[in-house]
């Protein structure tokens, strides 16, 4: 007789962005957030640390997203560690520093060419 089981042993995750290794990680049932950010092997160099969304498929179709402040802390809450349910989206963003300095290389990448002639 075949053993039937309706708990999935993982459920699959996505942390996309500013993490060290984005993509779907397979984490068990009940995991936080937070356990999942270091199951993506954890921030990298250029991640907002402090905040990230979290995007939910819900039962009925809709889709919900809210920002979650991330306190590796704390133990599981709904506010800063909530459970993460199978198909969530965990997306990293940039700090704004990098933001800044991005958008002034992007700024002055034109120019480059120019002052090399000078040198």
């Amino acid at each position: 007789m075949a053993e039937a089981s309706f708990a999935p042993e993982t459920i699959d995750v996505n942390v996309v962005g500013e993490v060290e290794t984005p993509g779907i990680v397979a984490v068990p049932p009940n995991t936080p957030l937070n356990q999942a950010l270091l199951a993506a092997g954890g921030f990298n160099d250029e991640a907002k640390k402090s905040k990230v969304e979290l995007v939910r498929l819900n039962p009925n179709g809709t889709v919900s997203q809210r920002t979650v402040e991330v306190d590796f802390t704390q133990g599981i809450s709904e506010q800063n560690n909530p459970i993460l349910h199978h198909n969530d989206v965990v997306v990293v963003k940039r700090s704004g520093v990098h933001n800044v300095t991005n958008a002034l290389g992007a700024l002055a990448a034109p120019f480059l060419p120019f002052l090399r002639l000078f040198r």
